[in-house]
């Protein structure tokens, strides 16, 4: 939920610290570990963006386009000052060029990726943030003391929508009709797309383009190389056979079934005279 308090801009102030508030004076938005406030000239509305008044936004100047998300890329001018004494310690608008920075990576302190993707494109904005949203009880010598609140004018300047890695099925087909009127005029677009069905000649030529006979009835760009068209390899084939079987007859490699006789009888391996004596 959030909390509109006081928000004190950061404009230098002429009224002293004050180590307890009075009854009727309005809630602070910037608070030192003591409890002290500082009073300044102007105020202006704050919202408490995470519940425990670490972040504090004031928008001073409404924006109109897309809000960032996480993954979102940003550009924007800030200058950053602390609360404690209104000394600026950064300014991109000094150094002559915006900053730029993806949400949810990690890059920028919290009170930036909490109160940045809360504006708008165009949006100008007073972040107040404590120091567990901005760099703790280190700092960041000698620009930030340890312990101490920052006071950010952020102006978001541009927002880049992160690209999804994955989608859902009607975000990645988006063209795909769903509905049962756009099916129908899908069909029926369809079938208004399809040729005239051919008949007679040009119908018999057709069904032949579809059965691929030795490159016969094909355009060229059906036809294979000319090294694989069956006009020439079957004809290559069969003379290679015909020359080999040719060879292997000549060769006498071949018997034509004429085998020679052999006897049944022992006379080629017994002396049959000898036998007689």
């Amino acid at each position: 939920m959030r909390v509109a308090v006081a928000l004190v801009l950061a404009t230098p102030c002429l009224s002293a610290w004050s180590s307890a508030p009075s009854a009727s004076a309005p809630r602070p938005a910037l608070m030192t570990r003591g409890g002290g406030l500082r009073m300044c000239a102007t105020t202006a509305t704050a919202v408490d963006l995470v519940g425990d008044g670490g972040v504090l936004k004031a928008t001073t100047g409404a924006g109109t386009g897309m809000q960032p998300m996480r993954g979102s890329t940003v550009e924007v001018h800030y200058e950053g000052r602390l609360a404690s004494s209104g000394e600026r310690f950064d300014s991109s608008r000094e150094r002559g060029r915006p900053f730029k920075f993806t949400l949810g990576e990690g890059k920028v302190i919290g009170g930036w990726e909490v109160g940045v993707a809360s504006m708008l494109k165009g949006e100008t904005a007073t972040l107040t943030c404590s120091p567990q949203y901005a760099y703790g009880s280190k700092g960041i010598p000698p620009l930030i003391p340890p312990d101490a609140t920052l006071v950010f004018d952020v102006e978001l300047l541009n927002v880049e929508a992160p690209i999804s890695d994955a989608g859902t099925f009607a975000s990645d087909n988006a063209n795909v009709p769903r509905t049962p009127v756009d099916i129908q005029r899908a069909y029926e677009d369809r079938l208004a797309a399809q040729p005239v069905k051919k008949e007679g000649l040009e119908a018999a030529m057709e069904w032949l383009k579809g059965i691929y006979i030795f490159g016969f009835f094909s355009g060229k760009e059906e036809r294979p190389p000319w090294y694989l068209n069956p006009l020439l390899t079957f004809p290559s084939i069969f003379v290679i056979v015909g020359a080999g079987f040719w060879l292997v007859v000549a060769l006498g490699g071949l018997h034509r079934g004429e085998v020679a006789p052999v006897g049944d009888d022992l006379a080629n391996f017994i002396d049959v005279e000898q036998l007689k004596l």
